[in-house]
């Protein structure tokens, strides 16, 4: 049994928020865990970071979306979130 607590697409532009209405309208929950990189949160701006100093994470953060995993998902369950992602993916969302 696995222990895997996100599994993470990246999905550039706008097409991220597309995707998760098009799981959401499907009744597949997905969720944007870090909207913000470490360096653009209140908490470390003693730090002295800027927009723009790690444009990687910035990016990330911009197209980042985890879908459904966890310990009991079914094979079928799995087969299913696939088959939505693809069926964005191939043009229908």
């Amino acid at each position: 049994m696995h222990v895997y607590h996100q599994y993470v697409l990246r999905v550039p532009g706008e097409r991220r928020e597309a995707l998760r209405r098009h799981l959401a309208e499907r009744g597949i929950d997905s969720e944007v865990y870090y909207p913000l990189g470490l360096h653009q949160q209140p908490c470390f701006a003693a730090l002295g970071y800027r927009e723009g100093d790690l444009p990687e994470t910035e990016r990330a953060a911009r197209e980042t979306l985890a879908i459904p995993i966890f310990a009991e998902i079914r094979e079928e369950q799995q087969q299913h979130v696939i088959a939505r992602v693809v069926e964005f993916l191939e043009g229908a969302g």
